[in-house]
């Protein structure tokens, strides 16, 4: 029997990420179709951002993820209690395209934090804090 407790739901859906469209699909089926997401305001997006609903985050995910390539996220703390799931991790990432102070080919890391509810098996919310990007190799031989 698959276990369907707020701390299990949330990892399992971490897992099924990894930045394809596939691994955004297996991610979004751990949500409720109604479900919101928050984004804290970051260096690259000073404003907070709210997306409503599993169908425009997909078209999120798919716009921000179709730029990066080699996605992958170390999570080093989970704390759960009753609906709520706050899980620290690392994301990283390898951009397809120039972005500010990141050359096509770099690798950024970011230090993430993220507040999920769970509701019946599905994650309703998440909210999510993300540090500012560090270079966590160089795009090419020689680069500092």
């Amino acid at each position: 029997m698959t276990d369907t407790s707020p701390k299990a739901v949330v990892l399992r859906a971490m897992n099924l990420f990894d930045g394809s469209r596939a691994g955004t699909d297996r991610y979004l089926g751990m949500f409720a179709e109604s479900a919101v997401w928050e984004f804290a305001p970051t260096a690259e997006s000073p404003r907070w951002s709210r997306v409503e609903g599993k169908e425009a985050a997909r078209a999120l995910y798919y716009r921000v993820y179709d730029q990066r390539h080699g996605v992958s996220s170390t999570v080093h703390e989970v704390v759960a209690e009753g609906d709520s799931v706050v899980v620290a991790y690392t994301y990283s990432g390898t951009v397809s395209a120039d972005v500010p102070g990141f050359p096509a080919g770099s690798r950024r890391n970011f230090e993430c934090v993220n507040l999920y509810k769970v509701r019946d098996g599905l994650i309703v919310r998440c909210v999510q804090y993300t540090g500012s990007p560090v270079l966590a190799e160089p795009a090419e031989k020689g680069l500092p």
